[in-house]
């Protein structure tokens, strides 16, 4: 299994930050580099659990320090895997030895592990013990007095002291910026991944949009939702995991309140294929929308299309917030302050990541990101709106991933 890494975009962001290596912690961050999970030692998402190792040189194969439980997930011809131990114990049977009695054959094949006399497992994981196989692989690569950038973002502060005084010859720097610009490009593998999230979570929408009927609850809107998704994954054989963020109601009504004619439906949804999360809105009304509502996504979309205009490869991020925040202005919503118009998306616990499309992102638009543009609009009393679509940036622009119009929907309320 190998990650989603471009060494060359590597080499030269690290070069041009003053790095020799990257160093990745964080378990969403290691799947990223190395293709292969964490396991269950990622799970108390500390340092030490495993580490994911990017070197300048794009010679070098990707370092991998994993819990032995896991190590064959992580073999491959790109990676150099080590391993430290953890509290799960594993044994095999030696075929050798098949007359002996069980427990006699288990631990045999126990002892042909080459285990030292005073092996033990540590209760959940040792950080000084994988940092020990760290230190060997990166004096193997010539490392051992480097500057190494760590993804200091995740890293407990504790974890951090213990990692500058096991590896005192090098030099500790903060390496997340130089992560989230490498990653904000994504492979042809992402970009499929996101592609099909996204098909899928649509095929969801469109069930929710046909379903919704006066009566039904938050739930059961919901469960629309995931039958479609689940359904059109099922046919292609691939698991998803879905999150569903819908606001009901001119005045957002809490989640067990019956549907009703007239109520105006946000449906921001995210549909993830291996912990890849697509993430994209749509807006509904159940009957025939009011004069209001039909206006206030009017303007949304202007907004949108106002926004998307400057979404282009050389331009600032931050040029797009201000294209969308002006047009609103000229709606007349003068006042009008959102703190971002979208984000990055990709591998990671949280559908929104860096960058963020803010009035101070500096973050140039580079061909090969995906990013999630939306306008939303939360009216008290009018509706909740949020139009969401995922743009891939191409040379020649961005190109939606999506294929539901932008439109207001209006479901048949019967």
């Amino acid at each position: 299994m190998t990650g989603f890494v471009d060494r060359e975009r590597a080499t030269r962001l690290l070069a041009g930050a003053g790095m020799d290596a990257l160093v990745l912690c964080e378990p969403e961050s290691f799947h990223y580099a190395t293709g292969a999970p964490m396991g269950p030692a990622g799970l108390f998402r500390r340092a030490g659990a495993g580490f994911g190792v990017i070197g300048r040189d794009a010679s070098l194969p990707i370092g991998v320090i994993i819990a032995d439980f896991n190590a064959k997930q992580a073999q491959s011809p790109a990676n150099r895997v080590l391993t430290h131990p953890i509290w799960i114990e594993t044994a095999r049977l030696p075929e050798a030895e098949a007359a002996a009695p069980l427990g006699a054959r288990i631990e045999a094949g126990l002892r042909a592990l080459g285990r030292a006399p005073d092996f033990t497992r540590p209760a959940t994981f040792d950080l000084a013990r994988s940092m020990a196989q760290l230190k060997t692989l990166l004096a193997d690569y010539g490392l051992g007095r480097a500057r190494i950038g760590f993804d200091l973002d995740f890293i407990p502060a504790a974890d951090l002291e213990a990692i500058k005084s096991l590896l005192p010859d090098c030099i500790i720097v903060n390496g997340s910026p130089v992560f989230e610009q490498l990653r904000a490009v994504k492979s042809a593998r992402e970009i499929e991944l996101l592609r099909q999230g996204l098909a899928f979570s649509e095929a969801g929408m469109i069930r929710l949009k046909d379903g919704a009927r006066p009566g039904m609850r938050q739930a059961d809107l919901v469960a629309l939702y995931r039958q479609g998704a689940g359904e059109a994954a099922s046919a292609q054989g691939i698991q998803i995991s879905t999150a569903e963020y819908l606001t009901v109601g001119a005045n957002a009504k809490a989640a067990d309140m019956p549907l009703e004619v007239g109520d105006p439906i946000k449906a921001d949804m995210i549909c993830t294929v291996n912990g890849y999360a697509s993430d994209m809105s749509r807006n509904f009304v159940l009957g025939p929308p009011s004069a209001d509502q039909r206006e206030l996504h009017a303007i949304a979309e202007r907004a949108f299309e106002a926004g998307l205009a400057q979404l282009r490869p050389g331009r600032k991020l931050s040029q797009v917030h201000d294209a969308a925040t002006q047009w609103l202005a000229r709606e007349g919503l003068a006042s009008y302050r959102r703190g971002h118009f979208g984000h990055g998306v990709g591998y990671s616990v949280f559908s929104e990541q860096w960058p963020f499309i803010a009035a101070d992102s500096a973050v140039e638009i580079e061909p090969g990101m995906v990013l999630a543009y939306e306008i939303p609009l939360y009216v008290e009393g009018l509706a909740s709106y949020n139009l969401e679509d995922q743009f891939l940036i191409t040379e020649d622009g961005p190109v939606s991933m999506n294929r539901l119009p932008r439109e207001l929907l209006v479901m048949p309320g019967k």
